[in-house]
């Protein structure tokens, strides 16, 4: 995704129903760490162990 479509999901919480709360948390805890990380089409980054 594009930075600005991270922090839009990142800003913003997005709703659900309750039988997909599990996949949508899961989803919106990726956008999160991608904000932080600064994760996003375009950027170049590597993985650090």
């Amino acid at each position: 995704m594009l930075a600005n479509d991270i922090s839009k999901l990142f800003r913003h919480d997005i709703f659900y129903d309750d039988k997909d709360a599990h996949q949508s948390l899961r989803f919106q805890h990726v956008a999160c760490y991608c904000f932080y990380r600064g994760i996003h089409a375009g950027s170049t980054w590597t993985l650090k162990h």
